[in-house]
Parts: structure tokens; sequence; C-alpha cells
């Protein structure tokens, strides 16, 4: 089965999804199509949002849920020390303030499964404070969704995957669940 990649990109971290809703108010919302897409937002900061079906998959992964507990506790020990020489409220502020910036400076021990290989071609193609619609399915899915979609797009990136891809894609989202019915 050949299988094609689109990439209809927007401006705005949520505006993908916003042009999503609209294009699939009523007969169009019950097309195919609409239930094989993927949701990219790239933030200002550089973190990805991955949420939808993925070449079959289901991925929900935010980057910016990524947490240190460690370098929340050490954070947390630090600042209420740094706070000893303000008095009790210090010490207070200092706790809660160390332990916000810990967990967010130190190496996140939480980490949700990304599939490295599909973020950071991702990465690549939509830069800082953008979204994108993302399909990867059969060239007929793909030119409706495009129809319906690329209106207003900053860019629109198409390509047809090679099998070598395809394998990769599978190995990549293994351990992303599965969506019933798909592919």
């Amino acid at each position: 089965m050949s299988v094609d990649l689109a990439v209809a990109r927007f401006d705005g971290e949520g505006t993908a999804v916003q042009r999503y809703a609209a294009a699939t108010q009523g007969a169009a919302g019950e097309a195919p199509w609409t239930q094989r897409i993927g949701f990219v937002e790239r933030h200002h900061n550089g973190r990805l949002l991955l949420r939808g079906t993925f070449y079959g998959h289901y991925l929900d992964v935010d980057e910016g849920d990524h947490v240190s507990q460690r370098g929340a506790g050490e954070g947390a020990v630090t600042g209420a020390l740094v706070g000893v020489l303000l008095g009790p409220a210090g010490i207070a502020a200092g706790f809660a303030l160390g332990g916000m910036i810990g967990s967010q400076v130190a190496h996140p021990t939480e980490i949700e499964s990304e599939p490295e290989a599909i973020a950071e071609q991702l990465r690549a193609t939509v830069p800082r404070s953008s979204s994108a619609v993302v399909m990867m399915a059969a060239p007929q899915e793909v030119d409706e969704m495009l129809a319906a979609m690329s209106a207003g797009a900053q860019a629109v990136v198409r390509r047809s995957l090679t099998d070598e891809e395809t394998a990769a894609l599978d190995v990549s989202l293994g351990s992303a669940p599965r969506v019933a019915g798909d592919r």
C-alpha cells in the first residue's frame, strides 16, 4: 500500500486545531480522513505537543510536561536554606520557588514515551509558535484532507513514503496504542 505524508502548517500554536474544526463542519466531519490525522503544536520555547492519530497510532505527548522530581526536591531544599536568611516567610517562599525552578532545570525523571524519529522530523518542519495537521495515509485520503485543510496554510509539505520509512514509522510508534480500525 502506498503511503503519503502531508503536513499543513499554520501560524500560531492553536491554529491547526481551529482550522480543523472549521473544515469538518457539516458533512465533511464524517469523512474518513478526519479520524486519521494528528495535530502538532510547537511552542515558542521549542517544545512539541503531539496529539491525535499518527500512522495508525494514537499519540498524546507534551514535552512541556516533562519535569524532574529529584530536581524539584533539591531545588526546594536549596531554596528553603537560602530563605532561612529571611525568616519563616523566606523559608516558605524559597521552598516553593526552589522546587519550581529545580523541577524545570534538572533532567526530567518521568518522560512520556515519545517517538523520537517523528518528533525530530516535525521539529524540523514546524517552526516555533506554529502548529500543523499531519496525515500519513493512502494518497486519495491525503488528497481529501489537503482539499479541506490547505486553505490558509503557511506551507504544505507532501511526499510519498518509502517502504523503509513506513517500517521505521512502525518501529518508532511501536509503544503507542493502535487506533481501532485504522490501516
